[in-house]
This record gives structure tokens, sequence and C-alpha cells, in this order.
């Protein structure tokens, strides 16, 4: 009889999954990636962001300059605007503001400038009103639209359907006609109903600042309450872009800080001691932005501007 052949043929266990230690230590390895690479892409995103503010500052500076080739001048950034002549009569400093874009601007009528029911309405503009203002032009009552200002010499705010110069610059976004309350990018930060506009950082709260040196003749610190001319010395002589205009975001930070004099010997902000720039002899650059940037000025170090590269502190 033969005798039944066993089989000798043994099989491992199957594995169960990851011990506890191995899973361990592959969320430390991702862990440490995550802190190596996430710094890196916010660095990256930060840089990019930055980018598309200077970008779009850029064209803000286009229409400027194509504002200037139609009416000789640079938009002023502080200006008070008066539906009834007797306004215009008590404020000198304005009608010679508007004549100087508009010499044929006729004070002696009453005119519509908001869409209300009354014309005795007055509107002080600051620095980042005037912006929007003059490169905008009127709000149409109807849309909402900004559609810049009527070719007649005599009454260039009026809201004809004539033709028109401008608007010079695509504002994202408008005025509720119905509520009057602003939409997409423009703003209203004082409350005071004259649309303002923000940069394209993710939920600013604050407006780009407009300047204006008044052709070269200066700068006035009066021009707008939230930040002062940004100057190179602490005499207040030498302004940057002294011919022109400032245009300032406050940054990441949404806070513009003081402004004014940037007593540093980098005056071209290319982080390296150039001809001219050793103001003390000792052969090395002796302060840079961020140095003098700090305690009460720290929000200026992010501000983004058209007279520097980067960040104002870089």
């Amino acid at each position: 009889m033969l005798a039944r052949q066993q089989s000798t043929q043994t099989t491992k266990p199957a594995r169960s999954g990851f011990t506890l230690i191995e899973v361990l230590i592959v969320i430390v390895i991702i862990g440490i990636l995550a802190a190596l690479i996430l710094p890196a892409v916010n660095r990256a995103r930060m840089r990019a962001q930055i980018a598309r503010v200077q970008s779009e500052l850029e064209s803000i500076k286009a229409s400027i300059t194509d504002f200037k080739v139609r009416f000789k001048n640079d938009p002023p950034s502080s200006v008070t605007l008066y539906e009834a002549p007797a306004g215009w009569a008590s404020d000198a400093l304005s009608r010679r503001t508007i004549k100087t874009l508009w010499p044929q601007f006729d004070f002696s009528v009453s005119r519509k400038i908001n869409t209300d029911s009354d014309m005795t309405d007055t509107f002080t503009l600051e620095g980042s009103e005037c912006l929007v203002f003059f490169l905008g032009g009127m709000i149409d009552g109807t849309s909402g639209a900004f559609r810049g200002f009527s070719k007649n010499p005599a009454n260039p705010l009026a809201l004809d359907n004539g033709t028109r110069d401008g608007p010079f610059f695509e504002f994202l976004g408008g005025v509720n006609p119905t509520t009057g309350a602003p939409m997409g990018r423009i703003i209203d930060s004082d409350g005071d109903s004259l649309p303002e506009y923000v940069d394209a950082l993710a939920s600013q709260t604050q407006p780009i600042v407009y300047l204006s040196s008044n052709s070269g003749l200066g700068y006035r610190a009066s021009d707008d309450d939230s930040i002062a001319p940004y100057y190179r010395d602490g005499a207040r002589r030498a302004p940057f872009n002294a011919d022109s205009f400032q245009l300032i975001s406050p940054g990441f930070d949404f806070g513009y800080g003081t402004g004014g004099p940037l007593e540093t010997e980098d005056s071209n902000g290319n982080g390296t001691l150039d001809a001219g720039e050793d103001t003390n002899g000792n052969g090395i650059l002796d302060k840079s932005r961020s140095q003098i940037m700090t305690g009460s000025r720290t929000a200026e170090q992010d501000n983004i501007t058209n007279f520097h590269s980067g960040q104002l502190g870089d």
C-alpha cells in the first residue's frame, strides 16, 4: 500500500500593513519637506502678487501719461469741486487747479456732479480720490460706470451724450446706480461717497494713493491724509519722481506708515553703493531703506510704489 505523500510546501503569513514606527517616520519626512518647500512657495506667491501690483501701477502710470497728453498736466492730487457758483468764488486754489486742465471752465453756472436732487454739494478730493476721478471721470447715474469728461470746454463735468475724453483707465468696478455703494475694486474707505481704488492684493482694504508733484513745482504733504510724499533726504528737498507723481500701495499689511524722508545712501534703491551716494565718504553703504523704516515706520517696508522695484523695504 502506497503511503500518502505529504506536501512540504509552506506559505509566508501576509503582511498586515505599515508599523506605527514606519508611519511616524513618513509623517516626519513629510513635515520636513513641507517646512522646506512651503516658505519657498509662499515667497514665490508673494513675488507674483507684488509683480501684479507693480504691473497695474505701470498701467496707471501710462493712463496718467495719456491724461497729460490730452490736458497738458498730470491730474492734480487735491482739489475741491462745487455744484454752486458761490463755492468756486471763495476757493481761488481750486479754480486755478481746474483752469490748468480746462481753461474755459465756466465757474458761474450751477451743475450736477452727483446724482441727488440738489445742486449745492461740495466735494473735497484727496490723492486716492483724485486718481479715480481724473482717470475715470464722471459716473453714469444709470449704469454706475465711469464715463470720462464732456468735451464741452465750459462744462467738462456734464454727463451729456456728446463726444467725451476718457475714461483714461479701466477701473475694475464701479458704483451701484441704485444704492451708490462701490463695486468690484472700487471702495470708499472714508465714507465720503468719493470712489477710490484698491490694488490686486487679496482682501485689500486701503486704496492706492496718488500724489502729484504739480508739474515739478513741488509735492504738498496735505494732498492725502494717508501718507506723506517720499523724499530722498531729511530736508525734503529731493523728492522721488520730482517732476511727476508718486503712486503708493499699502502692501500686504494694509498700512501705509508715515512716508516722508528716506535718509539712505542707497538713493536709487539698487542695494549697492553707487557713484555720488557715499555721502560720508567711508566707502560702505551705511543705511538701507529697511534700516530706516523701523518702529512707527515698519508698515512702510511692504509698500509698493512706482519709484522702487519690489517692496519699499527691499
